[in-house]
């Protein structure tokens, strides 16, 4: 919090005119303020102190929580915690955040697809968010697997990216043989069998 561009708690000066100072307050975090002054001998105390409830500014970005590793094609249930939170400016959570009326675009840094949000790739529905935070434990990616980042883009406002998530191939669901495609009768060769998720990762 700051007093005419000053931090709260440090001195500043103010000028009195006919008793009477003005100055102007500005309050950043989420909470019940109260607003007291002293110059060393004179206080503010009591009820003569400003009591403040300082309500969120409005939706500017999000703060993305996705643990890893994570498995291509499965949503993201590997436990941890997989959460975005809609904040103000200063980091305040947004608890009426809607995806309604603000549609949150899920994109990846890696090379495949995103399902399982009430919008397949997006967020948007109502009830996407409760308080501010959404669980997309049912974010689904299916791909390349390797380690890349996940960016919620909204309609409205600042885009976040994840840190980095490592994600593993999927569940096996064929096998590919390689070997040569000419041989000898009674000669041997040596084949490969290779087990293969649906987005071909081994």
């Amino acid at each position: 919090p700051t007093v005419g561009g000053t931090n709260v708690g440090t001195a500043t000066s103010v000028s009195f005119s006919n008793g009477v100072a003005t100055a102007s307050l500005s309050l950043y975090q989420v909470e019940s303020a109260v607003v007291a002054a002293t110059d060393g001998s004179i206080n503010a105390a009591g009820a003569d102190r400003l009591s403040v409830a300082v309500s969120t500014g409005s939706f500017s970005t999000f703060v993305v929580t996705i643990s890893s590793p994570q498995q291509s094609g499965t949503g993201f249930t590997f436990g941890g915690t997989n959460t975005l939170t809609a904040k103000d400016a200063y980091g305040n959570t947004v608890t009426t955040f809607d995806a309604s009326t603000n549609n949150v675009t899920v994109t990846s840094s890696l090379l495949g697809t995103i399902t399982g949000l009430s919008g397949v790739n997006k967020l948007s529905g109502s009830g996407d968010f409760v308080s501010g935070v959404a669980n997309i434990s049912n974010l689904t990616y299916t791909g390349v697997a390797g380690i890349g980042t996940f960016t919620f883009t909204p309609a409205t406002g600042i885009a976040a990216t994840s840190a980095n998530v490592t994600i593993g191939a999927g569940s096996a669901s064929k096998f590919i043989i390689t070997g040569t495609g000419t041989q000898t009768a009674g000669a041997s060769q040596n084949i490969t069998i290779t087990a293969k998720d649906a987005s071909g990762n081994t």
